[in-house]
């Protein structure tokens, strides 16, 4: 235990952010110092004072996570905390090679910086720390996982915390999110890059088939004992097969307790709430346990529409190059781009890029081309609207019609009809209680559900039961 509060050196060229973490900070009875350039930082922390550093990247004179590896070299005893508005997965991945303590994607709320502060300033010194486990960049960003939204900032962070591990993951996304890709950078961030990765689309395999191409003589989880093997649509794996990964998965977790040589990682995907599936008796709940030790979201693009700019000028450089034909997006054109749904997600904006510039004569894509696109492609305006309830079969059937055609040659994918009905089980009850306010009465009258049936429906799905959740969005809308 210190006899002196800790002292903590917040490192911001920002003035407002800066004064903001110190008062901060100081209220919470740290002794707090700042600086606002690299070299002030240096020469603040070289000269012993700080058990906590908090910086962010970017500075006038230079990149904080550059001067990391020499600062650790002098102050070995300094707990870092880096935090960016500029923020990725290669920085998530660079400040976890530099030893960081934890990594705040700005902006943040104070309360979590608070908690990391608090954390720091009572943790172990990084000198005597476990050594994280080395990452490896990887060989491209991938655009499913480009983005300055915080939802994706929050999963680069735990994308980085699961790299460096063994255990199996779960990437839960939807279809065209780009499962594959992820899992794929997953391993190539790993400590066993080397090692080859595998994967296997349940749905483009006849369930007879799926306990061969596991466990048969030559499957992929029984030749080998190393690299990673990705099972996407996990949902549809067999019945056996699902008895058989289980306990292959049980097993394997307890030979790792003697045998720390057996590196075969298991990453599974899905786009649908194996949860309920569960409790619909449709998937083994020891399975799903086992994938759920550790379970990365991919929010859906039409949840990041911030981050849609972005993906669409990477993706215009990409096709410049691939395609030799230059082309940009003006300024409404992007905007056009916010203001579709995206049910196919990143493959749906891939495609519908990739078509413009291999048909379009225009080097600028305009708002209108995007719109005519879209139209073409979905057969429906960008953001539609039912007016009755008369509209309610053509606008579902739009929506299949568009499913289907996302997932191209993985169509027809079996279950599909209790999936659906899981899926769509929630929403309809959460719209409902919003149209009513948050009366269950009224909510249960429009469902044709008793009010005890809906009641316990809210209860079983986790839905808010309080009134004051309704009323605010129906406020906010007013």
């Amino acid at each position: 235990m210190k006899s002196r509060p800790a002292q903590i050196i917040v490192a911001d060229d920002d003035k407002t952010v800066r004064t903001v973490i110190v008062q901060a900070l100081s209220r919470q009875g740290y002794q707090v110092g700042a600086a606002t350039t690299i070299a002030g930082l240096w020469d603040m922390t070289t000269s012993g004072r700080g058990d906590v550093l908090i910086t962010d990247v970017g500075f006038p004179d230079g990149d904080a996570l550059e001067l990391l590896p020499r600062l650790q070299e002098k102050r070995p005893d300094l707990t870092i905390i880096v935090m960016s508005a500029r923020a990725n997965l290669l920085t998530a991945i660079k400040t976890r090679q530099s030893g960081v303590f934890d990594y705040l994607p700005k902006p943040f709320e104070l309360k979590q910086l608070i908690d990391v502060v608090a954390r720091a300033v009572t943790a172990e010194p990084p000198s005597l720390a476990l050594q994280k486990p080395a990452l490896s960049l990887p060989k491209q960003l991938p655009i499913a996982l480009v983005g300055k939204s915080p939802a994706m900032q929050m999963s680069f962070k735990l994308l980085t915390r699961l790299s460096g591990q063994n255990m199996p993951v779960l990437i839960k996304a939807d279809i065209g999110s780009g499962k594959q890709t992820i899992a794929k950078t997953l391993h190539e961030m790993g400590p066993h890059a080397q090692d080859s990765f595998e994967a296997i689309n349940l749905s483009q395999l006849e369930e007879a088939r799926h306990e061969e191409a596991l466990f048969g003589l030559s499957g992929l989880l029984t030749r080998r004992s190393s690299g990673m093997v990705f099972i996407n649509h996990i949902e549809l794996l067999s019945a056996h097969a699902q008895m058989q990964l289980a306990r292959f998965i049980e097993n394997s977790d307890q030979a790792a307790l003697s045998l720390p040589k057996n590196q075969l990682r298991i990453v599974a995907g899905t786009a649908i709430n194996l949860q309920a599936l569960v409790e619909q008796g449709l998937f083994r709940e020891d399975l799903f346990f086992e994938l759920s030790v550790a379970v990365l979201t991919v929010p859906p693009l039409r949840d990041r529409a911030e981050d849609i700019p972005q993906i669409a000028h990477l993706l215009c450089a990409r096709y410049t190059e691939e395609l030799g034909a230059k082309k940009t997006l003006d300024e409404e054109a992007v905007i056009a781009l916010q203001g579709y749904q995206w049910p196919g997600n990143i493959r749906e904006l891939e495609l519908i890029l990739k078509r413009l510039f291999l048909s379009a004569p225009q080097a600028s894509l305009s708002a209108a081309i995007i719109a005519q696109e879209i139209g073409r492609t979905s057969k429906a305006e960008p953001v539609s609207q039912p007016e009755g309830e008369s509209n309610l079969t053509d606008m579902f059937s739009q929506h299949i019609e568009r499913y289907f055609a996302a997932t191209g040659d993985a169509s027809p994918v079996p279950g599909l009809h209790g999936r659906i009905l899981a899926e769509i089980e929630k929403p309809l009850i959460i719209e409902t209680l919003y149209h009513t306010a948050g009366n269950q009465i009224k909510a249960a009258h429009i469902l044709g559900l008793n009010r005890n049936t809906l009641r316990k429906k809210i209860k079983e799905l986790n839905i808010p039961s309080k009134r004051d959740v309704y009323r605010k969005r129906g406020q906010e809308g007013r």
